[in-house]
């Protein structure tokens, strides 16, 4: 037997409903009984670009019609065989205007950067010599002004933290996600 959560106008309170004629969406509160009719929302899939380290692939967010989509959200979007979470960097509408939010039944397409793996930058210093590196890990990994790094068998310091808002972390124990970092700078401080 189908069940849905819905609002009960009785209970005044969100509950489980079942299913007591398909064909006429009505539906019986388990909680008091009463019968009423609920209207299906519509779905529909979004066209989702996810950016991973300037290589896009197209996926689908399939979501209720009604569903609001602002910039900087993290969503899940479905990739082929696999998910990924993307922070929204853009929404486009069918015609090609670009805006701050949108209800997904107007919504084009989403672009998104990944956040769910990334590569954070760094700047390792040694002496007088600056080596770019990148290093992938997943979004949550935090970075902490401080802490020692094990690269390529050379333990470097993290002095700073540059993030994407432009804020420059530089105190002690101050951190920052992998997905909110532009730029990590570390010095040399010894060999494994």
């Amino acid at each position: 037997m189908m069940k849905v959560v819905e609002y009960c106008d009785v209970c005044d309170d969100e509950t489980e409903h079942e299913v007591v004629r398909e064909d006429k969406h009505l539906y019986r509160c388990r909680v008091c009984g009463s019968v009423r009719q609920i209207t299906p929302e519509r779905e529909v899939s979004v066209k989702a670009i996810v950016s991973t380290s300037g290589e896009s692939e197209v996926g689908r967010v399939r979501v209720k019609e009604s569903e609001v989509f602002r910039i900087g959200e993290e969503i899940v979007v479905e990739v082929g065989d696999e998910v990924k979470v993307g922070e929204i960097r853009a929404i486009e509408l069918r015609d090609g205007k670009r805006v701050e939010f949108a209800i997904a039944k107007d919504v084009y397409a989403l672009w998104l950067r990944n956040v769910g793996e990334v590569d954070v930058k760094f700047s390792l210093h040694k002496g007088a010599v600056t080596t770019p590196y990148k290093m992938r890990t997943t979004g949550e990994t935090e970075f902490e002004i401080g802490e020692r790094i094990n690269i390529d068998n050379y333990v470097f310091r993290i002095t700073r933290i540059k993030r994407l808002d432009g804020k420059l972390l530089k105190r002690r124990g101050e951190k920052a996600k992998a997905k909110e970092i532009k730029r990590i700078y570390a010095m040399f401080e010894r060999k494994v």
